[in-house]
């Protein structure tokens, strides 16, 4: 009986422990984690894109906001994109990525809107968060385009602003009250 207690005890320790680590890993000093943000790779900027929020609906229409606003950016960056690229580029292979991008923060933008109003009609099919993968996706997309040459460094700190905004609507969508 003792020692089965003992290998109950040592278990207990060890899930107790691994806990422990886990959490010092994932915890950023001096930053209050939101807990619309648990499932977020940055979670001190999704605490601060969500801070206003009190209910799950207010924090995933803030970063669902401003994942929007971002989006809408695009049309700007993407018109100095083709200017920015190497000039020992290929042409057509230039117009590729312009376009291919271009269609890719279209799509985006259409599917976040799309997210958007299935959020406000309470979105009972859950399509969010499939709507929001497929966001990610097309953006990857884009990505994908500059195979043969290197982002400009302003087109990729707008991309990579982008895809912090999408995943971090993702993690949030992901602790919906009703789908945890």
């Amino acid at each position: 009986m003792a020692v089965r207690n003992g290998v109950a005890f040592s278990l207990v320790s060890l899930a107790l422990t691994s806990l422990v680590f886990a959490s010092i890993a994932n915890a950023q000093p001096g930053v209050n984690i939101n807990p619309f943000c648990v499932k977020a790779l940055d979670k001190a900027f999704c605490s601060e894109v969500v801070k206003p929020a009190d209910t799950w609906q207010e924090a995933i229409t803030e970063v669902l906001s401003e994942t929007i606003m971002q989006a809408k950016m695009a049309e700007p960056i993407m018109a100095n994109l083709l200017t920015t690229l190497p000039s020992t580029l290929d042409a057509k292979f230039k117009d590729n990525i312009g376009l291919a991008c271009r269609k890719s923060y279209e799509d985006v933008l259409d599917l976040l809107k799309e997210v958007e109003e299935a959020l406000k009609t309470g979105d009972k099919t859950k399509v969010a968060n499939i709507k929001l993968s497929s966001a990610y996706t097309r953006l990857e997309d884009c990505a994908d385009e500059f195979s043969k040459t290197q982002m400009p460094a302003e087109f990729s700190t707008f991309y990579e602003g982008s895809k912090k905004l999408l995943s971090t609507c993702l993690a949030v969508e992901r602790t919906r009250p009703d789908i945890i």
